[in-house]
């Protein structure tokens, strides 16, 4: 008897961050709905086809108007009721991870 078993480390904080994926035909527009420091839940409101795993992408995360780059990488794809996907965070700057620590960190007090 299979089940779900949570592999994250840590906890993902339910937020409406806008968020910028850059693929190599342009720009793909989305929104954060879990965030940790270690991956990201993102819904899309059109199709994104271009995104496929296993791919690493610059996102661009802005949590209150800030701009924070991480490169992530493309786990898991949903097309069945959202067009959603899930990234793991390969890669940032520790000025972008501490920036990124403190905006979900704010908006979990909220």
């Amino acid at each position: 008897m299979g089940g779900f078993c949570e592999k994250r480390k840590s906890p993902r904080t339910e937020v409406r961050w806008p968020v910028t994926i850059m693929t190599k035909t342009g720009a793909v527009e989305g929104e954060a709905r879990n965030i940790s420091v270690e991956g990201v839940f993102i819904l899309f409101t059109h199709s994104t086809e271009s995104l496929s795993p296993p791919k690493s992408y610059r996102l661009v995360v802005k949590p209150d108007g800030e701009q924070i780059e991480v490169m992530g990488s493309l786990v898991w794809s949903s097309f069945d009721v959202h067009l959603g996907k899930g990234f793991c965070f390969v890669g940032f700057s520790e000025r972008d991870q501490r920036r990124l620590r403190k905006a979900i960190k704010k908006y979990a007090e909220k």
